[in-house]
C-alpha cells in the first residue's frame, strides 16, 4: 500500500512538469530556414542539460533543448542550439534573464563579447558573440529563450522563435 501511495504521489508531482514540457516541445519546429532539427530533449533530461550548462540547479517548471543543423553540414560546423525554459512567472523570467546577461557582461573572462540589445517584433533581445556563434537571449511572458547559432542563421531563428 505504501509503495502504491508513493507512486501516486510522485505521479501527481511529476505530471504537471511533464505536461508543461510537452507544451514547450510545440515551440520547436522541425525546420528553421535551412536548418533541420537533429535532436530534441524534453522532460527531466532537458532540465538536467540546463542545470549542467549553468553548473547549478535553476528553478524552472519545464525545459526543452533542441539542436538544429544543415543537411549538408560538415563535421566542423556546430549545430544551432535552442534552450527554452518555463518559469514561475514573467517576473521570474525577467529576473533570470537579467542575471544571466549581467554575469556575461561583468565577467572579464567571459567568452561572450560584443554585447548588444535589439528589438525584434516588440521583444527586447540581448545578443553576444562567442565560440563562433551568436547567442540570443530573451523572455516572453514566463518563457525564457537562449539560442546559439552561426551568424548567418540569426534572422531565421529570430523570425521563428521571437514572436
Amino acid at each position: 500500500m505504501y509503495v502504491k501511495s508513493l507512486f501516486l504521489f510522485l505521479l501527481i508531482l511529476v505530471a504537471p512538469a511533464r505536461a508543461s514540457s510537452v507544451g514547450l516541445v510545440d515551440l520547436l519546429p522541425e525546420t528553421v530556414g535551412e536548418l533541420h532539427r537533429i535532436q530534441l530533449i524534453s522532460g527531466e533530461a532537458a532540465q538536467i542539460e540546463v542545470d549542467r550548462l549553468h553548473g547549478k540547479a535553476l528553478p524552472a517548471k519545464a525545459s526543452v533543448v533542441a539542436r538544429y543543423a544543415r543537411a549538408s553540414a560538415t563535421k566542423s560546423e556546430r549545430p544551432a542550439e535552442v534552450w527554452i525554459s518555463q518559469v514561475e512567472s514573467k517576473r521570474e523570467a525577467r529576473r533570470q534573464i537579467g542575471l544571466m546577461v549581467h554575469k556575461m557582461l561583468d565577467n572579464p573572462r567571459s567568452p561572450f563579447k560584443n554585447p548588444g540589445r535589439s528589438d525584434h517584433g516588440g521583444i527586447g533581445v540581448y545578443h553576444f558573440d562567442g565560440m563562433g556563434q551568436t547567442h540570443l537571449i530573451w523572455y516572453k511572458g514566463d518563457i525564457m529563450y537562449w539560442i546559439s547559432v552561426a551568424p548567418v542563421g540569426v534572422e531565421a531563428m529570430l523570425d521563428v522563435f521571437c514572436r
